[in-house]
């Protein structure tokens, strides 16, 4: 039984030290990959609507519950609650929607969710449309059992009315939650003049 034991374990190590050998020799070899500044410096075009875009948004934030089975018929319109919304532009003519920590009364989480998103513009209305995005939840009380959902996967589309500053956006965070959001909000007069 020793001898059967000490073999096992000896052809366990030698497969273990092996294991390299099964790999791809391209594994490792960072010329074969893509040159990253080809698409992350490549420019849209769309620089200037960015900044103009750019800003802090004072918004109202309503969650909407759907149905669990298609995740496309709205059940449940819960209470909306206050938060201000932030678009950062990139040099790339993209930006960076975000907001930090929203919650409502029906929901004890709080929720920040942040997205990139690609711009489209016709003479009066800036489109925005973003995947990708990150969603993390926070209990202020702390988790008791199962981790507090989160994703990587959160889309954006909404729209910006370049005469009125007015935005709104509909997110869905892509929990395990069938739950979106639609935000509507103004620029912050700080951020017109």
């Amino acid at each position: 039984m020793n001898r059967f034991l000490c073999l096992t374990g000896l052809i366990a190590v030698l497969v273990s030290c092996a294991r390299d050998d099964y790999y791809s020799p391209d594994m490792y070899d960072p010329s074969l990959l893509p040159d990253r500044g080809d698409y992350l410096n490549e420019d849209y075009g769309t620089q200037q609507y960015a900044h103009e875009l750019s800003g802090v948004y004072d918004s109202e934030i309503g969650l909407i519950f759907y149905d669990a089975e298609t995740r496309t018929v709205p059940q449940l319109y819960l209470a909306r609650g206050s938060k201000d919304i932030h678009i950062d532009s990139i040099g790339n003519g993209a930006v960076y929607v975000y907001f930090e920590r929203f919650n409502t009364e029906f929901m004890p989480l709080e929720l920040s969710v942040r997205v990139k998103s690609l711009l489209e513009v016709t003479t009066d209305t800036i489109y925005l449309r973003g995947t990708d995005g990150t969603v993390r939840t926070f209990n202020q009380e702390g988790t008791i059992g199962t981790p507090l959902p989160e994703s990587d996967d959160a889309e954006l589309i909404g729209k910006y009315a370049r005469a009125t500053g007015q935005l709104e956006l509909f997110i869905d965070p892509m929990l395990p939650v069938p739950i979106k959001a639609n935000a509507k909000g103004n620029k912050k007069i700080e951020q017109l003049l």
